[in-house]
């Protein structure tokens, strides 16, 4: 009987039944067989299945391993979403070749990337074959001769073409060099941008429409169409995993942030000075083009006033943002002609004026039949860019003009600061469910909604809601934890100050040293604010540092994984970790024996995103705190939990510093989300006891 033959369910258990048998150390999991089960039933015969897993399911071979057969059995590919790096990496070294060995199948398996993450040999020819260019870009920058050679090197022989190549190479290049020779959706659209001038973008969608299994991640699925349209309407199956993320990825994806930072680099790219009216200027014909440098000379002057205008919004958008204050949600009722009353009717003249000279002097340069131009690719990867540039510039205008529409019902209007804290025009979607719905599901017959923690509460009803799905039209599952976890977690709940409290900072640090010069056991210290974090790394750091103890705190936008790997490599180590350490990243073992939870992770209600959705729900005639806040602080706190127990073997202890869980009404929620039923207590003394018993 061949492949083709068979049920599913018969092929799933013939392959697990091989894995028990010649995978050393593979152990039967009944949660896994029964998601398997439930994947295999929906691709069999179509729809929607969400489920819940927790760690040490092993949820990754229980989606992968059936759609492998399935797509064994002649079904279109398999598209495979994740949200983070991390995750795609452990499919591909781990998860991935384990099924396929199980599956007998030796399948093609590819990861697909933003066009930006790929090299463009095209552009990056445009700019390196210039020796004058690269080595301005060079003073600029400083990038030195040896490092532009070595990059230009890279350029010829790469045959991933993958950017992130140049790091682990030591060539660390600035961001704007580094976006000059990169795909780019404006420019690298056309006819002359193919795999065989060396678009790697192109080449990566190439090979991925010829693969059996594509690994994309949330925000590529959420943001190209092309994918959407190929890879995924032609997909036999859709795996959603890190589902609990998607809301938030396509709330940031159908949103637009605008403000002086985004003009300046954009009109730096397009300028005669560095950008893409230099690369013109240099593609005409000397002596003949006298026109068209004009006009190239023109269009680099409409592009000030734009900076200019940029500028002034920015300082009549101050006016919203106090010291101290990172955004504010727009006043309801003012029209943003009494913000700013000339900034930006005169921003949005220039945008159009830049637009038009970049066009004529685009147009100029291409008339009498390109006889201006040299010939050759520079001359036509220099137009090109042009015209990438000047779709960029309307992108812009348009963009700009729906930030301006504050009055549009369900969306928060908002501003904050960029990364050099000037204010910046912003606006998110408070429902995404039903883009969701058009874009996304109705292009997959059969799709997977899967993550360790895709609820808050008893139901997956309002998760699958914001997303666009319901309860009668998703098969549901929730899995229980396969470990024994009232056996491996000792739960405490300090009966102190509530973090209001002005004495907080202080009982939390003084808790933290008390357990640390006790058991010496790496503690991981999860809270909500850089804020907090600063202020207990100021107290905790010199009496830690006298007892020998590691102090590990993460700084405001320090990524998790340099520091998780650290404080994994310790053996007496404290970690004070906000947002990026309370989910996705693992500590098995003894890298991880004890979890202090500060406080209770509620939303920031002052977040301008968390107070238009709250604005919105009152008006509907609901109550934000049940229907918002705290749903979004349960799904976080289980997250946070999930850190601790990682194996079958680990043992650990969780303290709960924030009180308000044992004297709140809304505590017994929180309660519930814990694996053992918790024990107050009331000093610092009395937890080092208990962990010391615990963990002897």
């Amino acid at each position: 009987m061949t492949i083709a033959q068979q049920t599913l369910q018969t092929s799933l258990e013939q392959a697990f039944a091989r894995l028990e048998r010649f995978e050393p150390g593979f152990e039967h999991r009944e949660g896994q067989r029964e998601m398997a089960a439930l994947w295999s039933d929906v691709l069999e015969g179509g729809g929607l299945l969400a489920v819940e897993a927790p760690t040490g399911i092993g949820k990754s071979l229980a989606y992968l391993l059936p759609a492998i057969l399935l797509r064994a059995r002649g079904s279109g590919p398999i598209l495979v979403s994740t949200h983070t790096k991390t995750l795609q990496d452990q499919l591909l070294s781990r998860d991935v070749p384990l099924a396929l060995r199980a599956s007998g199948m030796p399948l093609r398996v590819v990861t697909l990337k933003g066009r930006q993450a790929y090299l463009c040999r095209r552009r990056a020819h445009a700019r390196l074959a210039q020796r004058r260019i690269a080595l301005a870009a060079s003073d600029d920058f400083g990038l030195d001769e040896d490092a532009l050679e070595r990059l230009s090197e890279w350029v010829e022989r790469t045959t991933t073409g993958e950017l992130e190549e140049l790091s682990a190479m030591g060539i660390h290049l600035p961001p704007s060099l580094l976006s000059d020779i990169a795909g780019d959706p404006f420019t690298c659209a056309g006819s002359g941008c193919e795999p065989s001038t060396g678009c790697f973008a192109k080449a990566a969608r190439r090979e991925a429409r010829r693969a059996d299994m594509i690994i994309v991640n949330h925000a590529l699925l959420l943001s190209d169409p092309g994918i959407r349209t190929t890879l995924l309407a032609e997909s036999g199956a859709l795996i959603l995993d890190e589902a609990h993320h998607l809301e938030r990825v396509a709330r940031e994806q159908q949103g637009v942030s605008l403000g002086v930072q985004e003009l300046k680099r954009l009109a730096a790219r397009s300028d005669a000075k560095g950008g893409a009216l230099r690369l013109l200027k240099r593609a005409l014909r000397r002596g003949r083009a006298a026109e068209a440098e004009a006009a190239i000379a023109a269009a680099d002057q409409a592009l000030k006033p734009v900076v200019t205008h940029a500028g002034s919004l920015a300082r009549d958008l101050e006016r919203l943002l106090p010291p101290g204050v990172p955004a504010a949600l727009w006043p309801r009722g003012v029209d943003v002609a009494a913000v700013s009353p000339e900034a930006l009717d005169r921003l949005l003249e220039a945008l159009a004026f830049a637009a038009r000279a970049l066009e004529r002097a685009a147009d100029a340069a291409e008339s009498e039949d390109g006889r201006l131009l040299v010939p050759g690719a520079f001359a036509e990867e220099a137009l090109d860019e042009t015209r990438g540039r000047l779709a960029q510039w309307i992108e812009v205008e348009q963009a700009l003009r729906s930030l301006a529409r504050v009055e549009e019902r369900g969306i928060a209007f908002y501003v904050d600061r960029d990364e050099r804290g000037s204010p910046r025009l912003n606006r998110r979607p408070l429902r995404v469910g039903d883009a969701l719905r058009a874009t996304v599901f109705s292009l997959s017959e059969r799709t997977l909604l899967t993550s360790a923690t895709l609820a808050s509460g008893e139901s997956l009803g309002p998760s699958l809601a914001a997303l666009g799905l319901s309860v009668e039209e998703t098969a549901t599952a929730r899995l229980p934890s396969p470990f024994p976890l009232e056996r491996q977690v000792l739960s405490l709940v300090l009966d102190g100050p509530e973090p209001a409290d002005p004495a907080f900072a202080a009982a939390l640090s003084d808790l933290i040293v008390e357990i640390v010069g006790v058991h010496r056991r790496n503690t991981l210290v999860l809270l909500t604010s850089y804020q907090m974090l600063e202020e207990v790394a100021s107290r905790v750091r010199a009496p830690l540092e006298a007892r020998g103890v590691v102090l590990l705190a993460q700084s405001p936008g320090e990524a998790a994984a340099p520091l998780a790997r650290e404080f994994r490599d310790g053996t007496a180590s404290v970690l004070l970790g906000t947002a990026s350490f309370w989910e996705g990243v693992d500590f098995p073992g003894e890298s991880l024996e004890v979890l202090l939870i500060a406080r209770l992770p509620f939303p920031v209600p002052t977040d301008p995103v968390i107070a238009a959705r709250s604005e919105q729900i009152v008006e509907a005639g609901g109550d934000p705190f049940r229907e918002l806040m705290m749903p979004e602080a349960l799904l976080r706190f289980r997250q946070g939990i999930g850190r601790l127990i990682r194996t079958a073997t680990d043992r650990g202890v969780v303290v709960i510093v924030d009180p308000r869980i044992a004297r709140a009404g809304y505590g017994p929620k929180f309660v519930a989300a814990l694996p053992a039923r918790p024990r107050v207590v009331r000093s610092g003394a009395e937890i080092a006891a208990a962990v010391q018993a615990w963990l002897p």
